[in-house]
């Protein structure tokens, strides 16, 4: 009971549902936005027969992931280390949905990267 009223203003901002959501949702929405752009970029790239720009696509979405990781990470760390993820106080929703973001990041990052080999091995343009 005694963490549940050590809530400090920082921990209310980490804690709070639009950062706990944007760690859940950052993977899927970059993977999202990787697959559709790298698609839509297959024109270009054939035009100007440089495949850099679907490189750059897969790395902004990395960076994308990792943004989402490093924001369940941070909200993560502000929950007590001895809490269990199943419960129903505020702090344990929390540490679950930092874990589930983590998780998630981690899928998707690995899923990214799995769509980044083919423009490395196969061209584009083919």
């Amino acid at each position: 009971m005694g963490a549940e009223t050590d809530v400090t203003a920082a921990d209310r901002r980490w804690l709070s549902p639009l950062p706990l959501w944007t760690g859940i949702l950052a993977g899927p929405m970059a993977w999202a936005l990787d697959l559709t752009t790298s698609y839509a970029a297959v024109k270009p790239v054939c035009q100007t027969h440089s495949d850099g720009m679907l490189h750059l696509i897969a790395l902004g979405c990395l960076a994308m992931v990792m943004g989402g990781a490093a924001i369940s990470w941070f909200a993560f760390q502000r929950t007590a280390g001895d809490l269990p993820t199943d419960g129903g106080q505020p702090r344990q929703r929390a540490r679950f949905m930092a874990v589930l973001g983590m998780t998630s990041s981690a899928l998707f990052a690995v899923q990214i990267l799995a769509g980044a080999i083919p423009p490395w091995v196969i061209d584009a343009c083919q």
